[in-house]
């Protein structure tokens, strides 16, 4: 019998791939460089808009992971943009997060 051992998400990020989201380029090139954060930043910022609704923020971590805070305060590193919503809703217990649901329109403000 295999003994489940809990590990951090943090142990998920190191030296993991980039995500196709983050887009293409070399990161080793300065240029590219302040290019990939301020694409990444921009991502945290819409992440911010559409997680409000549900008492959720994220933070751009050190190029490779977001910070994802649920409303209980409870927070979980993410490798990719998928990480961010499946841990988004696990933070939900579970619930789906629906961006056709017409209370979350309105909390958006359309």
């Amino acid at each position: 019998m295999r003994n489940a051992i809990g590990v951090c998400s943090m142990c998920g990020t190191l030296g993991a791939a980039a995500h196709w989201s983050e887009g293409a380029g070399d990161r080793a090139q300065v240029g590219a460089r302040r290019l990939v954060l301020r694409e990444r930043l921009r991502r945290t910022e819409l992440l911010n808009r559409a997680l409000a609704p549900h008492r959720m923020a994220v933070d751009e971590w050190e190029e490779t992971a977001y910070v994802l805070r649920g409303p209980t305060g409870a927070s979980v590193l993410c490798g990719d943009l998928a990480a961010v919503f499946a841990e988004a809703q696990r933070l939900r217990g579970g619930r789906p997060l629906d961006p056709l649901d017409p209370a979350y329109l309105e909390a958006l403000g359309g």
